[in-house]
């Protein structure tokens, strides 16, 4: 039987581990975490219907469910548009729900074991090895497996150890779970220093956080104090804070017999930096390449490469981006007919969409000139 090592138990590893097992493999997952799914750090936002693409969300997996957010530009002006079916998952939870199917279809998971290095990559024999540490005996371990997955997360060390990790960028990504009255609206705030948000998770308690690629600390304490309140540090619950990669389509992402996928292999939208949705269609080519023998690369990039390279123009445009012309782009959705088009917008699929709406809206060219000057 084809046995195949993951690293790794979010989205991208649980899935490709439950696919993978459900196909016949003899499947093992490797956590480093002694719980699958914690620590976390995500807003956690997903649109149901692209979700149940992949796979059928649990009732008990939601936190909250909103209809409607609210874009808001530098100088305060801002738009308001309905959402499709967007919800706000327990991270944890869904981790550990996802490893719980690929459990039920035969994979076996080890907690608490770190992956520590490769000894070989499968190119003499067809085997790969890979050294594991069990953090509760402190003891290392060769696994030798057909195929190494790298899903552990945008710091690879799969993707260190395989040299195939490369020049990569990243967002400082720091969140609270803080005690906050609401009114049930995500509030998105992008400015020239980064991306910023709150979350409800009820009507007074959200998640709020900002993503920046330069001095995020001082942007958090400024954002958070505008969002939350001057004394927001005695109402945080909880802090999750993590690196989140910048897609690059340069990004190697298999060695012979080694694989990454998801935040690994910088699968995640640069718009939104969202990418629960990018790791599970990523797991269906991993399975898909290991059962039929077809080139990983180019099973990922058929369902995954148009949009996130897209969602890279896009994110290179904002980042050129002053507070003046997101206040302008906020006027310029504010129409009625422009704001239908971005209800409409599939946040997983902007080739749908970008194009579309630069026939229909004209002066949107005269910022999307940010991609070449």
């Amino acid at each position: 039987m084809t046995s195949v090592s993951i690293i790794g138990a979010g989205p991208a590893g649980s899935y490709s581990a439950y696919l993978l097992a459900r196909a016949g493999f003899d499947v093992s997952v490797f956590e480093e975490h002694p719980i699958v799914g914690e620590p976390w750090a995500c807003t956690g936002v997903i649109t149901e219907d692209v979700l149940s693409r992949q796979l059928k969300l649990p009732e008990e997996l939601v936190v909250n469910r909103i209809e409607k957010a609210r874009i808001i530009s530098p100088d305060n002006n801002f738009i308001e548009v309905k959402l499709k079916n967007d919800v706000v998952i327990d991270r944890a939870v869904f981790d550990q729900h996802v490893a719980e199917m690929a459990k039920n279809e035969g994979a076996k998971y080890y907690v608490n074991h770190r992956f520590v290095e490769i000894c070989g990559n499968g190119e003499s024999d067809g085997k790969v090895t890979a050294k594991i540490r069990n953090k509760n005996l402190n003891q290392l371990k060769g696994v030798e497996s057909d195929w190494l997955i790298g899903a552990d997360g945008p710091r690879s060390e799969v993707a260190r150890s395989a040299g195939i990790f490369g020049n990569r960028k990243f967002y400082v990504g720091s969140q609270v779970t803080a005690k906050m009255e609401n009114d049930n609206l995500i509030r998105f705030y992008p400015s020239e220093n980064g991306i910023a948000w709150t979350v409800p998770e009820n009507s007074r308690i959200v998640r709020a956080g900002i993503a920046a690629n330069k001095n995020a600390s001082g942007y958090f304490d400024e954002f958070m104090t505008q969002a939350v309140g001057k004394d927001y540090k005695q109402r945080i619950i909880a802090r999750q804070a993590g690196p989140i990669p910048v897609y690059s389509p340069k990004a190697q992402t298999q060695k012979g017999r080694i694989l990454l996928a998801g935040d690994a292999a910088t699968m995640v939208k640069a718009t939104t930096l969202g990418g629960i949705n990018q790791s599970l269609m990523a797991a269906t080519a991993v399975a898909e390449a290991i059962a039929t023998g077809k080139d990983y690369s180019k099973l990922w990039k058929k369902k995954l490469g148009r949009d996130l390279w897209l969602s890279l123009m896009m994110r290179k445009a904002m980042n050129r981006f002053s507070d003046n012309d997101y206040n302008k782009l906020v006027k310029i959705f504010g129409s009625s007919k422009n704001k239908r088009m971005l209800e409409e917008f599939d946040r997983d699929e902007p080739r749908k969409f970008a194009f579309k709406l630069l026939l229909q809206e004209p002066r949107l060219l005269l910022l999307s000139r940010r991609l070449l000057f």
